[in-house]
């Protein structure tokens, strides 16, 4: 594996315990995880509750903030480190097939980003943000798990696929 997928990697995984962190820190208002967390999505009443407790609590602008910037470049790193690793790892394959499964880690990057833009309209509404809007992000963190999770084990079998001498291209 090269040296900048390793650097990407790490830089990652840097950002993912800073997000996790920042979120159980300070963002974790009422039991209520921030919304990027929620694995199965959340529901209406539930993303109205916390909109209204961090309003009141003051977070809304560190979530808009530090929290959606640091969740803007960690899905663009981690997408290139899972795309990288896909690419080198399965040298093997036929250059289209490997194109296509390197291209995968992108759709987790597009729903995450989709996803983000969506959680940003709903903290500027607050509380008063149309329940459309909420299953509409909900929707995309769900689908952006399931992309991720697709991404993921597409990058553990090209790197079991590859040979272990360590060779790459």
């Amino acid at each position: 594996m090269s040296r900048i997928l390793k650097i990407t990697g790490g830089l990652s995984a840097v950002l993912f315990v800073f997000l996790v962190v920042l979120g159980k820190g300070w963002l974790e208002q009422g039991g209520f995880a921030v919304f990027d967390a929620h694995f199965g999505g959340y529901s209406v009443e539930g993303a109205r509750e916390y909109l209204a407790e961090l309003a009141q609590a003051g977070r809304t602008d560190l979530y808009l903030g530090v929290f959606r910037w640091v969740d803007t470049v960690f899905p663009l790193l981690l997408s290139f480190t899972l795309a990288g690793v896909i690419w080198t790892q399965a040298w093997g394959m036929p250059v289209a097939v490997r194109g296509l499964v390197a291209l995968t880690p992108c759709f987790y990057l597009g729903l995450d980003l989709a996803e983000n833009a969506a959680i940003a309209h709903m903290l500027q509404f607050g509380p008063q943000v149309s329940a459309g809007a909420i299953l509409q992000a909900s929707a995309y963190t769900v689908a952006k798990w399931i992309c991720l999770a697709l991404a993921m084990l597409l990058a553990v079998w090209a790197w079991r696929l590859s040979p272990r001498s360590g060779a790459s291209s």
